[in-house]
């Protein structure tokens, strides 16, 4: 990113981010090969880069600068937080359903989620 910058428009570099996230995501659930697989995650990562870096600027440019530590560290909470959380869901879930399949549909879930993104009025509309 500190080599691309991404788009003009951070919300049109988030929403390419989270596509790329969820397509790359579901790609890793349909490979059947190791080094495929591995290929997809590394693409996968940069996506991910992509996607916190969009949010991360976007909350520095639409955060009122008295509320930026606030707001950051309800963002802090919020990754860290949400780690056991996902542990709790996702691990239970893995025993009752293919690994394959949760991932196949993470990917498509965050696909989806680019698309609300694209609709979401109040991203263009949020000034400082």
């Amino acid at each position: 990113m500190s080599i691309w910058g991404g788009y003009q428009r951070g919300e049109t570099t988030l929403v390419m981010g989270l596509l790329l996230f969820g397509f790359f995501a579901a790609s890793m659930g349909f490979a059947k090969n190791f080094i495929l697989y591995l290929c997809f995650m590394l693409f996968y990562g940069v996506a991910l880069t992509i996607v916190q870096t969009a949010i991360t600027t976007m909350l520095q440019e639409k955060a009122i600068p008295s509320m930026q530590g606030r707001v950051f560290g309800l963002f802090s909470t919020m990754y860290a937080g949400f780690l056991p959380v996902g542990m709790a869901i996702f691990g239970p879930l893995a025993d009752m359903v293919p690994l394959q399949w949760i991932i196949i549909g993470t990917g498509i879930a965050l696909i989806l989620l680019g698309g609300i993104v694209t609709q979401a009025r109040q991203l263009r509309t949020v000034q400082k």
